[in-house]
């Protein structure tokens, strides 16, 4: 089970239950979710109890009733999670409305159009008003939808490439394409693209690569490209391996410790990801890398 899905599983049986919830219920409530390890298990609940309140989900702590000797448990009450519904002008919904047909990009199964990126947006039924979209959005989705290769003018050079993925991360969006001048993956930021994107008639083969590229980390998706070495202590290899995935590259040591290799091309979400570990990780390669994230640690102390 992934992490995203055991917090959501976990705020729902958090807000379902009557009463506080031991943890032992909540393993038993939520199969598949943690560790059969009663140490694992209380490490990865405390981390994911942790996350959830420094997101603002108000988990109480509660005596369990009819309990002998007395237990604590958890639960969220619904009264203190439940927002007003606020009040919105036209505009403000419409804005929603966009926002909620975008995200979905990434997040539509695999037979649908959408999930190809190939849609195209004036199409998708909308249930407030017809919001239209940006001009480069549009041939890109048609050219992805149409497998046809496209030309732009992308820091000053003409590029042509055989678009596979649009994909939002970090605040940004990213066409995931094949370079054919340069015979290679790359990543081109939408906002970068210097006027006009040019539709061909030449049609590609699209990969199946890419299929399950939306589930990358979100340090995988930039421009700049780095490949560094971190070292995870043995505590934390279960939940590093839990964020970025089981099919990563990384070399096991005999302490139970773990070297991950991992392609970085934005720094600054890795370098977040990395300080999440605190003394649980080592930064190992490239030097250039590892003295950045020095520097950083000294100004932020």
């Amino acid at each position: 089970m992934k992490k995203i899905e055991r917090l959501l599983n976990l705020i729902s049986a958090l807000l379902s239950t009557e009463r506080p919830l031991s943890r032992h219920e909540i393993r038993e409530r939520i199969p598949g979710a943690y560790s059969e390890s009663d140490e694992s298990f209380r490490r990865t609940f405390e981390r994911d109890k942790d996350e959830l309140r420094a997101l603002g989900l108000p988990i109480s702590l509660e005596k369990i009733p009819g309990t002998d000797p007395p237990l604590e448990g958890y639960r969220i009450h619904k009264s203190d999670y439940e927002a007003d519904h606020p009040s919105l002008e036209g505009d403000e919904i419409a804005a929603l409305h966009l926002a909620s047909n975008l995200i979905r990009l990434q997040g539509d199964d695999k037979d649908s159009t959408f999930y190809k990126m190939g849609g195209v947006l004036k199409e998708k039924p909308s249930a407030l008003s017809e919001i239209p979209t940006e001009r480069l959005m549009e041939l890109c989705m048609q050219a992805l939808h149409e497998h046809q290769s496209i030309f732009f003018k992308y820091k000053n050079e003409r590029r042509e490439v055989n678009p596979y993925r649009l994909v939002f991360s970090g605040g940004r969006w990213y066409l995931i394409a094949h370079d054919n001048n340069r015979e290679g993956i790359r990543h081109f930021r939408l906002d970068r693209i210097q006027g006009e994107i040019e539709l061909t008639t030449q049609k590609f083969e699209p990969s199946d690569e890419f299929s399950e590229i939306s589930e990358e980390p979100p340090w995988r998706f930039g421009e700049e490209e780095n490949l560094v070495e971190l070292k995870i202590n043995k505590s934390h290899v279960s939940w590093a391996l839990e964020i970025i995935g089981q099919k990563s590259a990384y070399e096991e040591l005999s302490d139970g410790s773990i070297i991950l290799y991992e392609v970085v091309r934005d720094w600054q979400i890795f370098r977040s990801f990395v300080f999440s570990f605190l003394d649980a990780a080592e930064l190992l390669n490239p030097p250039e890398c590892r003295e950045a994230l020095i520097e950083w640690l000294e100004l932020i102390k």
